[in-house]
């Protein structure tokens, strides 16, 4: 009987464990949160706000539940499909440091257009009269 017991406990920890790992992401204190897949912050830009806010009634006319929509129980295609991506502050940090640093970066283009112009050739010299 003393072994069934300490089965139980084992199977009982194991199966918690599973349990934890499966809700993770809307643990702790980076929750999932909707962002742009193009790294731009919608925080303190009302054109962005509204534009989030728009792709949102968008999902919930197409059918999508609002606990879908808030990201509550896992993505959502449609969100997906406006341009957002489910992800910890924390990953869209990370997933958009190489965005910002690539922005900053210069482009041949962008070098092309600063560099200082070539004087021109000075004009050769009149022929002797």
């Amino acid at each position: 009987m003393r072994s069934v017991q300490i089965s139980v406990l084992a199977i009982s920890i194991v199966l918690e464990g599973c349990t934890v790992g499966l809700d993770n992401r809307t643990g702790g204190n980076d929750p999932p949160i909707w962002g742009r897949i193009d790294c731009q912050r919608g925080e303190g830009n009302p054109e962005l706000q509204k534009q989030f806010d728009d792709a949102k009634a968008t999902c919930l006319a197409r059918g999508e539940t609002e606990d879908v929509v808030a990201g509550n129980t896992g993505g959502s295609p449609c969100m997906t499909e406006q341009g957002y991506v489910l992800r910890t502050r924390a990953q869209h940090e990370a997933a958009c440091q190489g965005v910002e640093q690539q922005s900053m970066r210069p482009t041949k283009k962008h070098i092309s257009k600063h560099k200082a112009a070539k004087p021109a050739p000075a004009p050769l010299p009149a022929p002797p009269e």
